[in-house]
């Protein structure tokens, strides 16, 4: 078991490990971003991310040519200064065209190290793709954290003098009394509204109170009416048996 072993052999010797690596992260440096294998990716990604801080490293003046002697021999990219004349390109313009895309070591300290200046670790990022048909490898990419991914810190808060905190509060009061004035100008209407429905109410009842009297006397001579007819009945003349019984 290699407990304790953090080294991927990746199934290579030591010299053909290095050799990968190396060319994975020149690879990285030049494209800004490549895809290889998920074990490739984790193994290339702490040899890019030391190689970036040598390279802040590099930025001062006392340590420059130091760091970027460390970096071409890791990386094993030797500088070059001829070139000869070819296909009628004069050398200079050759050299040109690779300091400016293939020299590695000047992309590192010129081009990618400044723009980590304010950040801690963690330079490159690895996204899995899946699996490859034909061998089922899990792939991924490997390449540069971007700047807009930097996290953004939180300022802290500075502590608050006595004069803020009563400025505080008398905003909340008055925010507390603008309310209470709101609730007071919504509660007029409802008021107003319920005195309205006690005076329809009040005129309601005086209208049934005037009525009901007038029913009352209109029931008196109906019952006077049904009455005179029984005393009629009383005072009729007797009738002619009546009179003979007499």
């Amino acid at each position: 078991m290699r407990h304790r072993k953090r080294t991927a052999k990746l199934g290579r010797t030591s010299e053909h490990r290095t050799a990968l690596l190396a060319n994975l992260v020149c690879s990285l440096i030049k494209h800004r971003k490549i895809q290889t294998t998920l074990a490739k990716a984790k193994a290339a990604r702490v040899v890019a991310d030391k190689m970036v801080t040598l390279g802040k490293k590099g930025q001062e003046k006392d340590n420059a040519i130091q760091c970027r002697r460390l970096v071409a021999a890791r990386l094993q990219q030797q500088p070059r200064h001829h070139f000869s004349k070819h296909n009628g390109v004069s050398g200079k313009v050759r050299r040109d065209e690779w300091r400016q895309n293939e020299d590695v070591v000047r992309i590192l300290f010129e081009d990618i190290a400044p723009t980590f200046a304010e950040r801690n670790g963690g330079y490159t990022r690895v996204i899995k793709l899946g699996r490859r048909r034909g061998d089922a490898a899990e792939m991924a990419i490997l390449e540069w954290v971007k700047d807009g991914d930097t996290p953004v810190r939180e300022s802290k808060k500075a502590p608050q003098s006595k004069e803020s905190k009563e400025s505080k509060a008398e905003a909340v009061a008055e925010a507390v009394a603008e309310e209470v004035v709101e609730e007071s100008t919504t509660a007029e209407p409802t008021e107003e509204a319920s005195s309205e429905e006690v005076t329809e109410q009040a005129v309601t009842e005086e209208a049934t109170e005037e009525v009901a009297p007038e029913e009352t006397e209109t029931e008196v001579p109906k019952e006077a009416a049904t009455e005179e007819p029984e005393a009629k009945s009383e005072e009729e003349p007797k009738s002619d048996d009546n009179k003979k019984s007499d």
